[in-house]
């Protein structure tokens, strides 16, 4: 339909709700601030045709603080359908006046009576399909229930007080199948805090327990078939959860009963099944600001590789393997963002439209967008029921994916190379509800225009090329002072490793905490995420500080050869094994390394060292530690000087003969007095001489 047609087709539902009038009823709004929310929990039938009857169920909840009363709920439906996405974008932004027009026929709305403050009532309205008055023209009717009600003024207006919207395809038989499918994102909620603890350990729980918001989310899922689902798994989930089986991270206080726990691990074990039952995408560890990493490359190496470490680390344990995926904020895209992403050419990014501002819906949901490092797969999304008036509800995803693929295929009758198809991702947030099989989400997939098919099996297509621009990114990506502090945290955690001979389980968790600082969610607290990056920096340092050595202040050798004492100290909690190298004040002096040893935790050893001087008299050595790959890592021993007390070769000979004569001068005159006692007395006593 041509553009001039569209703007006559909006402006015709738009004057014919505004025009409408209910016989009796005042004009002018009784309450110039309503607060009243809608959902539609079923609609019947899910696709429109000549002789059913269309009954709508759902909810009303007043948030106002005063009472409504003589409450009613209207089907609203407008008499043409519309038959392009085009079309729906334009009645969208144009306001709520393309829902349609009110029917009031006797036994078409129900009478809800008062509605108390803070009070939710369920409303059922049905009308048959002659009733609706519409044109049985091919395509997509928006059809949504509108609340009217008196407020505590006795007045009435004949403006809607609340409404929701949905749609509602009829299309007949015969037309081509598009690829209809949904994306189910899992995402951990929750963050750690300061202290290393999980922020909000009961509310993970109560997520993930029955009725939580993540278990409902799950449990839909699951429901759906193989070939029309992909889960989108954060890693950081699966070890939140966890940690709470476990213990981990949980602050001190908060206890969990063995049946919360069993509740934690049927949710892990429900997840890890539907993840690995039709193949998943993976994000990175908490899903990381990837545009920050990307807009400073000279610290996007290491932190790229501690956020693939814990990525690996959660995966392996949990024994789960899928297609590595990026996943930007809305407007935080940009065409270096994806030159850098681009990486082998097989990992997907997840887009908004609005990062691509010549991309249409005949493109299909997954392009190939080429970069300068080559081509890469995009999955756009775009929701058409973006903006509409009421909450989301299993029943208006089900219309969604319908709508989205009447839409689709009535494209391709008229553009037969139109790849349009039906493909929705689902709000990590949204809540279904406990009562989520109300909403029968399979029927989406058994319409005869409909072929349910997973993400997987869409990248092994011929897919069709996006060429046209990327729009600037407009968000805020985490600050460079958070990045830094996070690098800190690699370099010290790096050095720490590397002494420790089992070091995986300690390279794993110091990967963690570098992910755990560069996810998106931190956008929103930035002061707090840098404040937790300085103190994670700071914890590894400390660690790494605790392996010392020491020396002795100075050594006098009384030869060219020698040694001399290092005490290595190892107050970490884990065992190390290290080595000793020195520096030496004297070029010509080189004293050779220590081979690595192995010191158990909280332990000291103190090694002996050789050295030679040779024909040096002295030298100044300073002592450092030596990883097993040869890094220098901490902080050297003071500086001790070593001087050899050694005397010359003559002067030992001089010494040597002066010795001899000694001991000549004292044997003679040993051998004198012995001559002369034995002379005296040999001679008589009566010798005159």
């Amino acid at each position: 339909m041509s553009s001039p047609r569209r703007r006559v087709l909006v402006a015709l539902l738009a004057t014919i709700l505004a025009t409408l009038t209910v016989p009796g009823l005042p004009a002018h709004a009784a309450d110039k601030n309503p607060q009243l929310s809608v959902s539609i929990q079923s609609l019947s039938p899910s696709r429109l045709g000549p002789g059913s009857t269309v009954t709508m169920t759902g909810t009303v909840t007043n948030h106002n603080g005063h009472a409504w009363t003589n409450v009613q709920a209207y089907l609203v439906i407008p008499a043409v359908p519309f038959t392009t996405r085009s079309q729906v974008e334009d009645a969208i932004d144009n306001g709520d006046a393309y829902t349609g027009v009110r029917v009031v026929d006797a036994g078409t709305f129900d009478d809800l009576g008062d509605l108390a403050p803070k009070q939710t009532r369920r409303f059922s309205v049905k009308v048959p399909y002659d009733q609706l008055h519409i044109s049985g023209a091919e395509g997509v009717y928006p059809v949504g229930v509108q609340i009217l009600g008196t407020d505590t003024g006795g007045e009435r207006s004949n403006d809607a007080i609340a409404r929701a919207t949905t749609f509602l395809p009829l299309v007949s038989g015969g037309h081509q199948r598009v690829a209809a499918s949904v994306v189910w994102p899992f995402l951990m909620p929750n963050r750690r805090g300061y202290n290393g603890d999980y922020v909000d350990t009961t509310g993970l729980l109560r997520d993930v327990s029955a009725g939580g918001q993540l278990r409902n989310l799950l449990d839909l899922a699951s429901s759906t078939s193989d070939k029309a689902s992909t889960a989108l798994i954060d890693p950081a989930l699966l070890v939140g959860v966890d940690d709470l089986i476990r213990g981990h991270r949980v602050p001190e206080g908060v206890k969990l009963t063995p049946e919360q726990k069993a509740e934690a691990q049927r949710f892990l074990d429900d997840l890890l099944a539907f993840a690995r039952r039709q193949g998943s995408w993976v994000l990175g560890f908490d899903r990381p600001d990837v545009l920050a990493l990307s807009n400073n490359p000279d610290l996007e190496t290491p932190l790229k590789t501690a956020i693939d470490r814990a990525t690996d680390a959660a995966l392996t344990k949990f024994q789960l393997y899928g297609r590595e995926v990026s996943w930007p904020s809305m407007h935080g895209v940009t065409s270096s963002l994806l030159r850098d992403l681009r990486g082998s050419g097989d990992s997907p990014v997840i887009v908004t439209s609005d990062a691509l501002p010549s991309w249409d819906r005949r493109l299909g949901s997954v392009v190939q967008y080429v970069t300068p490092n080559g081509p890469m797969p995009l999955l756009v999304t775009d929701v058409l029921d973006a903006g509409v008036p009421g909450q989301d509800s299993v029943v208006t995803l089900r219309q969604r994916i319908l709508s989205e693929a009447a839409l689709a295929t009535l494209q391709r009758e008229i553009d037969p190379k139109s790849r349009a198809d039906a493909i929705t991702m689902v709000d990590p947030r949204w809540n279904p509800g406990p009562q989520w099989a109300a909403g029968r989400l399979s029927a989406a997939f058994e319409a005869p225009f409909t072929s349910p098919t997973s993400l997987e099996s869409m990248l092994t297509r011929p897919l069709t090329s996006y060429s046209g621009k990327v729009a600037a990114a407009t968000d805020r990506p985490l600050s460079r002072a958070q990045l830094k502090a996070a690098a800190r945290i690699v370099a010290s955690g790096s050095a720490l490793s590397s002494v420790i001979p089992q070091s995986d389980e300690v390279d794993d968790a110091l990967a963690q905490d570098v992910a755990s600082v560069l996810g998106i969610r931190w956008r929103e607290s930035p002061g707090t995420g840098t404040a937790i990056a300085k103190k994670l920096a700071g914890e590894a340092g400390a660690e790494l500080r605790k392996i010392t050595i020491k020396a002795p202040s100075s050594v006098t050798l009384s030869s060219s050869k020698g040694g001399f004492p290092i005490t290595i100290r190892n107050d970490t909690g884990e065992a190390i094994r290290v080595g000793v190298t020195f520096d030496s004040s004297n070029p010509a002096l080189t004293v050779p390394d220590v081979k690595p040893i192995d010191i158990g935790a909280g332990e000291r050893h103190t090694l002996t060292v050789d050295i030679d001087l040779g024909r040096q008299n002295a030298t100044s050595l300073t002592a450092h530690l030596k990883s097993t790959d040869g890094k220098t890592i901490g902080q050297p021993a003071d500086p001790f000087n070593v001087r050899s007390s050694k005397i010359g070769v003559v002067l030992w000979v001089a010494m040597g003969l002066a010795a001899l004569l000694v001991l000549a001068a004292l044997v003679r005159r040993f051998s004198r007095r012995r001559r002369r006692t034995r002379v005296a007395s040999e001679r008589p006593a009566d010798d005159d001489d």
